[in-house]
C-alpha cells in the first residue's frame, strides 16, 4: 500500500514511520506543515521550523514508558502531508491558505497537527477547526498575549493574531503569558472571553500556586469552555528548554508542566486539534527542534489516553 501522491513517505515523515503507518488512509493524526514567516520582528527563520521538526522527529524514540505503549499504533498510524507552498502569500491570503489547506482533513475522529512558523499561521488553522465545532474553545500556550490590535501597522502580525481570534467570537484560555502592552492588558481586562494565566503566577515558586503544576493546572481546565484547540507557541516553553525561538523569553513552562496540562486538558474537555509555531533553528544546534519533535509525540500520546478514558 504505497503512499499517495501529496503525503511523505518513511524516509521524510513525522518520526520516520514505515507503511501501513504513515498512510493517510489509516492514520488517525495528520501533520500538515505550513510554514510560513512574513511579519517575525526580531529573531526571522520560523519558516525553517516545520522542516527542522520533521527531521528531528526521526531521531525520537517511539516507545512512552509513561503510557506503556507506543502511540502512533494506538492512533492507528501517524501521516505527513507535503508542505504547503503559499506561493509568496502573506497577511490574509496566507491565513486563508493555511485554512483552505487544513479545513478538508478535519474529520470526526481524526486529529490535526498543523507546523508552521510565526504564530500568524495558526490563525488559519484555528478558523478551520472552528468551522467544524462551533463550541471550541482556543487554549494558548505563550510568552505573548498576541492581542495587539495590529503591530507596525499590520493586524495580521503574529504580534496580533490571538486579537483575529477573539474578533471570530471564540473564547481563548492563555497560559504562560509573561511579555505584554498595556493595551492587551485592556484587551484582557474588557473581555468576558479571555481567561490568562500569567507566568509570574502559576510558575513564580513564591505565587499563589507555588509554581507546582498540579496546583493550577486545574484551574485551566475549568476556564475551558468547550473542546480545545491548543496552539502552542515554543516560545511559551521557558527558553532554557527551548532557545532557537523567534522572540525568546525566560521564565516559562518546564517539560514536565506542560505535559501536565497536556494530559489534564485531554482528560478534561478533550483536545481536537493543535498547532506548533515559533521554532526558529540555530544553524549546527539539534537540540531544540529534537525537543519539541518528542514534546508534540508525547502530547500525541496524551491527547490519545485522554480520548480512550472517554
Amino acid at each position: 500500500m504505497a503512499v499517495p501522491a501529496g503525503w511523505l513517505g518513511p524516509d521524510e515523515n513525522f518520526l520516520g514511520l514505515d507503511e501501513p503507518w504513515c498512510h493517510p488512509d489509516q492514520a488517525g493524526v495528520y501533520v500538515l506543515p505550513a510554514a510560513y514567516e512574513h511579519t517575525s520582528s526580531y529573531v526571522p527563520g520560523s519558516d525553517r521550523g516545520p522542516a527542522a521538526i520533521l527531521e528531528a522527529s526521526r531521531q525520537v524514540e517511539l516507545y512512552d514508558e509513561t503510557l506503556g505503549c507506543e502511540p502512533y499504533r494506538e492512533w492507528g498510524g501517524v501521516a505527513t502531508a507535503a508542505a504547503l507552498d503559499l506561493q509568496g502569500k502573506v497577511d490574509r491570503d496566507a491565513v486563508e491558505a493555511i485554512e483552505a489547506f487544513v479545513r478538508p482533513h478535519v474529520e470526526p475522529g481524526r486529529f490535526i497537527l498543523t507546523l508552521t512558523g510565526e504564530h500568524t499561521g495558526a490563525l488559519g488553522a484555528i478558523r478551520a477547526h472552528a468551522r467544524q465545532c462551533p463550541d471550541l474553545c482556543v487554549v494558548q500556550v505563550d510568552a505573548h498575549g498576541d492581542l495587539r490590535q495590529a503591530y507596525q501597522g499590520n493586524p495580521f502580525s503574529h504580534a496580533s493574531v490571538m486579537a483575529r481570534v477573539v474578533e471570530d467570537g471564540l473564547p481563548l484560555v492563555q497560559v504562560g503569558i509573561r511579555s505584554i502592552s498595556p493595551e492587551e492588558i485592556d484587551r484582557i481586562n474588557g473581555s468576558k472571553t479571555i481567561s490568562t494565566f500569567f507566568a509570574e503566577k502559576i510558575l513564580d515558586p513564591s505565587g499563589p500556586y507555588e509554581g507546582r503544576a498540579a496546583r493550577w493546572v486545574p484551574e485551566v481546565v475549568k476556564a475551558c469552555t468547550g473542546p480545545v484547540y491548543l496552539t502552542f507557541d515554543c516560545d511559551g516553553l521557558d527558553a532554557s528548554l527551548v532557545p532557537a525561538l523567534g522572540t525568546p523569553e525566560p521564565g516559562g513552562l518546564t517539560w514536565y508542566d506542560t505535559l501536565t496540562l497536556v494530559t489534564a486538558l485531554a482528560q478534561g474537555p478533550g483536545i481536537i486539534g493543535m498547532d506548533v509555531s515559533e521554532l526558529a533553528p540555530i544553524e549546527g544546534f539539534v537540540a531544540p527542534q529534537f525537543a519539541v519533535a518528542r514534546l508534540l509525540y508525547r502530547m500525541l500520546g496524551r491527547i490519545r489516553a485522554g480520548r480512550r478514558a472517554d
